[in-house]
């Protein structure tokens, strides 16, 4: 592991001057928002403090490397939040996600630097691990060890992650993009629920990868599609970027709630999706030819079944053995990190991993270690009998940290693990799944296990109730159907109704019949029988309003911000990335002297870099013949600009078709120029010298009426632009009224001018399609 080249000092300098600059009033909040999500710092529900994640490609880790994390969560974590939520400090937890990260909570701001030096020092990295990028790249929790794979897959995963990791492509998508990879068809890594899963396998005495791709959770379920039936080993990079380029170019930047890789295959559908991939691959194979395969990644023949044992304690193919460790709801506390980390001591090993079951693996353990590090395992309270099976409920944080949770996801997985005790020692329920989400999102996966939770709100007798829709029969796995929705119950009553479920499955099955086969055969109508003694009763609403965990009657109520001017902020940024990208594409071509294609590349780098500077002019051009002419006309008084355009339109005019090599490399010298000039116009950190804004024509002095700008047909972002550069020609107290659609515009326009200073005087709807916002300049823009 120590030479995987992950962590870099100079992202956490990044973050530390960034971070300085947020705290003397030089960065805003809404540019410092997006920079800080970079580094894995998220924001929480409550004020004042923030999650810390890190990004662990496949869950790998070192003893010393845990025993960091644990230090870091006992010095940094559980700080009590500004807002008054909480009276008495949070406990300090280590939390293993659903994506084999390790993130922990409740961090001041201010600790965050010391807390990210700290892991940086020991070889660990936040950097990607949130925002609008590739997340944590996963595997399947025996990866390496299991007699059933064909490749030791976590080596793959460390690669791909490794190649993208500060990659421009990925810097700035749309939305976030998830990758997973598998070592056998039983496809433990769940390839049908990512964006692209990679499943080892074997064809003609090749080693390579199947591919599923489009596959996405959250409240529009979709399968992945299969992309490849086979790949070679040396074109997992080269059909990854394929697919992000598809990412970057198709996903909708304006429509958040579908910027995913699934909603491009439903717009372009199977066939067309699939089309649209062999294009891009197509542009890029060039750039690829040098690839190599993975040697290291140890290829075998499998020698047997994916292991179990009640005991936790399973046979490797190599001879020794693994311990799996059960976490409840993925928690580890500071003590309990290094009782793990001296375990894989006693163990004789350095292999540690996390799952995306919350759990741990200590592998490559010779068999007469096992017993001493299930003792230093078991003193800290830490069990591995029946680990992976129906008792470890997976819980996503829901209400208690997280701004978009609804229920109290952690709560019900609290609720519902006295009631496993014996469901986990029967054999007919062992190697059930059960999941519970806090709300629509899917972060627990409740769509791909055999018994999943969601959390909802629904009224009862006029007041919110806090519910679960049970989801039942589902699987990740590539080419496998989702679960089945069913009625929602209160969450009083949840995990009683799931027991119900899990009840009528054992009782009521076929042979071997899995749960998903089941719940089909008795159909909804079956189902929702079962649960029929669990739905709410308004005689007793008093009861049901108080969540599991909480002691405050049930509210959907929080802090809603608008989100335009960091659209405004992630428009800027992803075509700066875009730019860079192009022109990485380009020193490609230029280098095995390609040179229409590097040429053509420079070209599509030097229109996103001209949009990049449009975007403070409120022009955003569908068309790309556009954009060159519109700079002119708006950046004529911009000198640096204009003189860099000018540059790269000379440059590109005078490319000798018969000799292109001279022009091109100067093409790609001045366009190089340019950008370099964009990157520190939008730069995230602020340069130490004042950046040379753009001008701005100043309109004539306000008369006494008001000023109307009618925004009719223009979409988020770009209507919010309009108003700030309208509003910047205008004096302090001055009055603006503006014309905006119904839907997104009307939600977002006002309170993110209201999050700027700006006061809203007047909302009115003037038809079904179209509002009327009076804004009052009450600060400088």
């Amino acid at each position: 592991m120590s030479e995987f080249d992950f962590a870099h000092t100079s992202d956490v300098d990044e973050f530390d001057a960034g971070y300085k600059a947020f705290k003397a009033g030089t960065m805003s909040e809404e540019r410092f928002t997006p920079f800080r999500l970079q580094m894995g710092v998220y924001g929480q529900r409550q004020e004042g403090v923030q999650m810390v994640r890190v990004k662990l490609p496949g869950g790998n880790l070192t003893p010393d490397q845990l025993d960091v994390i644990g230090d870091c969560v006992a010095d940094y974590a559980g700080r009590l939040p500004t807002d008054g939520t909480l009276s008495v400090a949070p406990e300090k937890f280590a939390h293993v996600t659903t994506r084999q990260d390790i993130q922990a909570n409740f961090v001041s701001l201010d600790d965050v630097p010391a807390f990210l030096r700290r892991l940086d020092a020991a070889g660990l990295t936040t950097r990607e691990a949130c925002g609008n990028t590739i997340r944590n790249v996963s595997t399947c929790f025996l990866a390496g060890s299991c007699p059933a794979e064909h490749a030791d897959v976590s080596v793959h995963a460390r690669r791909f992650a490794e190649y993208f990791l500060r990659h421009p492509l990925a810097q700035q998508f749309p939305r976030k993009f998830k990758v997973n990879f598998s070592g056998c068809a039983t496809d433990c890594g769940l390839g049908g629920m990512h964006d692209i899963g990679f499943i080892a396998t074997e064809q003609n005495g090749v080693k390579g990868f199947k591919v599923w791709a489009a596959g996405g959770l959250s409240s529009q379920p979709m399968s992945a599609l299969l992309l490849e039936e086979f790949i070679e080993e040396s074109q997992i990079l080269l059909v990854g970027e394929a697919l992000m380029r598809m990412h970057f170019k198709f996903s909708d930047r304006k429509r958040r709630a579908r910027a995913r890789m699934k909603y491009v295959a439903q717009k372009l559908g199977a066939e067309g999706f699939i089309e649209e991939y062999r294009k891009q691959r197509a542009v890029i194979e060039s750039t690829h030819a040098d690839d190599a395969g993975y040697p290291e990644a140890n290829w075998r023949t499998p020698t047997g079944a994916l292991p179990h044992s009640d005991s936790g304690v399973v046979d490797q193919h190599n001879g020794q053995q693994a311990i799996l460790l059960n976490l409840f709801r993925g928690d580890l506390t500071p003590a309990q990190c290094h009782a793990v980390a001296n375990a894989a001591r006693a163990a004789g090993t350095e292999s540690l991993r996390v799952t995306t079951e919350q759990g741990v693996v200590i592998a490559d353990v010779d068999a007469a270690n096992v017993a001493a590090a299930q003792k230093v395992l078991n003193d800290a309270g830490l069990s591995t009998d029946y680990a992976r099976g129906i008792a470890d409920v997976v819980a996503c944080p829901g209400t208690e940290t997280c701004r978009l949770g609804i229920t109290s996801s952690r709560g019900l997985a609290e609720a519902l693990q006295p009631m496993m005790a014996d469901l986990k020692k029967d054999p007919t329920l062992a190697g059930i799944t059960v999941k519970a989400s806090g709300c629509q999102h899917s972060c627990g996966r409740h769509h791909i296990a055999d018994l999943g939770f969601h959390g909802m709100a629904k009224k009862v007798a006029g007041q919110a109730v806090p519910h679960y829709q049970l989801h039942v029969g589902g699987s990740g796995v590539g080419g496998s159907p989702l679960a089945f929705a069913t009625d929602p119950v209160p969450a009083k009553y949840a995990p009683e109704a799931g027991i119900a479920v899990l009840n009528a499955y054992k009782d009521g099955r076929d042979a071997d019949e899995s749960v998903h086969d089941w719940a089909s055969r008795i159909g909804k109508d079956g189902i929702a029988a079962i649960l029929a003694p669990f739905a709410a009763d308004a005689g007793e609403v008093e009861g049901l309003i108080y969540d599991w965990s909480e002691n405050e009657a049930f509210n959907t109520k929080g802090n809603k911000k608008g989100e335009c001017a960091g659209a405004v902020l992630s428009m800027s940024d992803a075509l700066i990335s875009e730019a860079e990208y192009e022109l990485l594409l380009a020193r490609a071509h230029t280098d095995a002297m390609f040179w229409a294609e590097a040429a053509t590349a420079l070209r599509r780098s030097a229109i996103s870099t001209a949009r990049a500077f449009l975007v403070a002019y409120g022009e955003a051009p569908e068309d790309d013949a556009l954009v060159f002419g519109l700079l002119m006309g708006n950046a004529t008084s911009d000198a640096e600009v204009m003189t860099g355009f000018n540059a790269v339109q000379s440059a590109l005019m005078n490319i000798d078709l018969g000799n292109p090599g001279p022009g091109v490399t100067s093409l790609k010298r001045v366009q190089s120029d340019w950008l370099a000039l964009a990157q520190v116009r939008f730069a995230a950190v602020p340069a130490d010298v004042p950046v040379q804004e753009a001008v701005v024509e100043p309109e004539p002095a306000v008369a006494a009426g008001m000023v109307e700008l009618d925004l009719s047909g223009v979409a988020c972002p770009m209507n919010f632009v309009k108003t700030k550069i309208k509003l910047s020609t205008m004096p302090v107290g001055a009055q603006l009224a503006v014309i905006l659609d119904d839907g997104a515009p009307i939600n977002n326009v006002p309170l993110s001018l209201e999050e700027q200073g700006q006061k809203i005087l007047v909302k009115e709807k003037l038809s079904a399609t179209q509002w009327r916002i009076v804004v009052e300049k009450s600060s400088q823009i």
